[in-house]
C-alpha cells in the first residue's frame, strides 16, 4: 500500500488554513517569485512531500502569490495521478487530492494566473476519470461542467469540437495529449450525451479501473492490450487517432486522414469546415501561453493531412505548418 509521508499531513491543514483566510486578511507577507521555482526544482528532484510543505507555509503568510498557488494544485494533481497509479489505494484519496487541487487553482485563478484556469479544468478532467472509473462511461458520457467554473479558453474548446467533429458517430477517439484530452473533454459538454468514446491509451495502459471500464464499453475482453482491444473495435466502428496519438499504441491498420484525424474506414463525406475562429482571435489578442501548444496539435494534424492547410492558412499566414508550404 502507498503510504503519504508525514510533511503531507501538515501542508495539507496549511492549504486549507489558508485558503480560508484569503477572502478576509490582506497578505501579511511580501510576495517573493522565488518561491514557485523553488518548489517546482524541489518537486522534480522526487522532494513533493517538501515542496508542498514549503509552498503551504509560504501562502498563509503571503497568499497573493498566484505562481506558488498554481504550483500548489499542480502538486496535488500529481498526487491524485499516483494514486490511480498506485492501484487507488493510499490516504488521503484520489478524490480528495483533487479537491485540494481544486482549491489552490481557484486561489491562481482568482489571482489571474493565466494557467490557472487551464489547469483548473484538468482538476475537473480528472474528477470525471474517477466518476467514469466509479460508475462507467454510461454515466460519464452525460456529464456536466459545474455552472461556477471559470471558463475554458475559447480557443481550447474550439480544438476539441474540431476533433470531435472529425471522428464519425459511434467512433473511438485517441488522444495523445493531455491538451487533446482536455479540449476534447470541454467540447464534449455542449454535445451530451456524447456520441464518440474518447481513449487515453496512456490510461488503458496503466490504470487498471480505466481499462475495464473502457473495454466495457468498447465490448471488448479487458484483458486485451490496447492495440489488440482497438483492432477488435475497429471490426465494428470507427477509430480515430487524434494528431499527436503514438502510432504505437495504434493497430496495425490502414489509416486514412480525415480533418484532424486518422480513420480506421474510408473516411465519410466532410460537409463542414474546421473552424480556428477563436485560435485567430486568441492569436491577435497574444496573451495566451497556451496559443502555442494548441497550434502544435494544428501543426501536428497538417503533417498527416495536407487538405487542411486551406482551412488552417487563414491562422497561419506567413508561417504555415511545414506540411503546408511549397
Amino acid at each position: 500500500m502507498r503510504r503519504t509521508s508525514p510533511p503531507a499531513v501538515p501542508g495539507l491543514l496549511v492549504l486549507l488554513l489558508a485558503s480560508a483566510l484569503v477572502s478576509r486578511l490582506a497578505a501579511q507577507g511580501a510576495i517573493d517569485p522565488s518561491v514557485a521555482p523553488r518548489a517546482a526544482a524541489l518537486e522534480r528532484a522526487g522532494e513533493r512531500r517538501t515542496a508542498i510543505d514549503l509552498l503551504g507555509r509560504y501562502l498563509a503568510t503571503a497568499p497573493d502569490d498566484g505562481q506558488a498557488w498554481l504550483q500548489l494544485g499542480r502538486f496535488y494533481l500529481f498526487d491524485a495521478r499516483d494514486w490511480h497509479q498506485h492501484g487507488h489505494r493510499g490516504d488521503p484519496d484520489g478524490p480528495l487530492y483533487l479537491d485540494f487541487a481544486a482549491t489552490a487553482l481557484d486561489q491562481a485563478v482568482r489571482l489571474s494566473v493565466d494557467s490557472g484556469v487551464v489547469f483548473r479544468g484538468v482538476t475537473e478532467v480528472d474528477r470525471a476519470l474517477v466518476t467514469l472509473e466509479d460508475s462507467g462511461w454510461d454515466v460519464a458520457r452525460y456529464a456536466s461542467a459545474r455552472p461556477d467554473l471559470p471558463a475554458m479558453p475559447a480557443f481550447i474548446v474550439e480544438l476539441g469540437a474540431n476533433l470531435l467533429t472529425s471522428c464519425p458517430a459511434g467512433g473511438v477517439l485517441l488522444t495523445g495529449s493531455e491538451l487533446e484530452a482536455v479540449s476534447v473533454w470541454y467540447g464534449a459538454l455542449a454535445r451530451a450525451p456524447l456520441d464518440v468514446l474518447p481513449i487515453r491509451p496512456d490510461l488503458y495502459a496503466t490504470d487498471s479501473l480505466y481499462r475495464q471500464r473502457m473495454a466495457a464499453a468498447m465490448g471488448v475482453d479487458p484483458s486485451l492490450p490496447v492495440q489488440r482491444a482497438l483492432a477488435a473495435v475497429a471490426a465494428d466502428r470507427a477509430v480515430c487517432l487524434s494528431p499527436n496519438t503514438d502510432i504505437a499504441a495504434a493497430p496495425a491498420l490502414t489509416w486514412v486522414p480525415f480533418r484532424m484525424v486518422r480513420l480506421s474506414r474510408p473516411a465519410p463525406p466532410d460537409p463542414d469546415a474546421l473552424s480556428v475562429a477563436e485560435l485567430l482571435k486568441a492569436s491577435r489578442q497574444g496573451r495566451s501561453p497556451w496559443i502555442r501548444d494548441v497550434r502544435v496539435v494544428y501543426d501536428s494534424a497538417a503533417r498527416y493531412n495536407a487538405l487542411l492547410c486551406s482551412s488552417l492558412l487563414l491562422y497561419f499566414g506567413d508561417t504555415p505548418p511545414a506540411a503546408c508550404r511549397p
